[in-house]
């Protein structure tokens, strides 16, 4: 982590609607270059972010505004971003899951998910859908 640098805000809410995701990615990107990502490793993490930032866009909110939260909590050994949102609950049951070189309709954004974030996990609190993105921390700065 580059402790020389002033780190950017851990916290960021707003009402997700596609003119307004630009902060959210841009948070995400600052995060991942902060922690020592290399420009490479933090696009792939950024496509993972928009994918479920997306995600949620579409399906918890039917593509309607709604708001999401983005928690950051960069520790020792990993880069974890927490996204709530208080849509519609995540039925893994309707979201086909591919495989790297698959064909098929549908379920691509998960696999994009899964290819930048080794942790994803997902759950319903109350009126809330919490997905937790989890990358572990590049060995050495700029290299991942």
């Amino acid at each position: 982590m580059d402790s020389a640098s002033t780190a950017p805000e851990a916290v960021l809410e707003i009402e997700l609607a596609p003119p307004r995701l630009h902060g959210l990615r841009a948070l995400a990107e600052k995060w991942a270059l902060h922690t020592g990502f290399s420009q490479a490793e933090a696009g792939r993490m950024l496509a993972g972010v928009d994918e479920a930032l997306t995600n949620i866009h579409l399906h918890a909110y039917s593509g309607r505004p709604g708001w999401v939260r983005i928690e950051v909590e960069p520790g020792p050994a990993e880069l974890t971003f927490r996204l709530i949102d208080h849509g519609r609950p995540y039925d893994p049951g309707h979201a086909p899951a591919r495989k790297p070189g698959e064909v098929g309709a549908g379920g691509w954004g998960n696999l994009i998910i899964r290819e930048a974030f080794p942790r994803v996990e997902r759950k319903r609190v109350g009126e809330k859908n919490i997905l937790l993105l989890g990358r572990p921390l590049p060995r050495e700065k700029g290299r991942s």
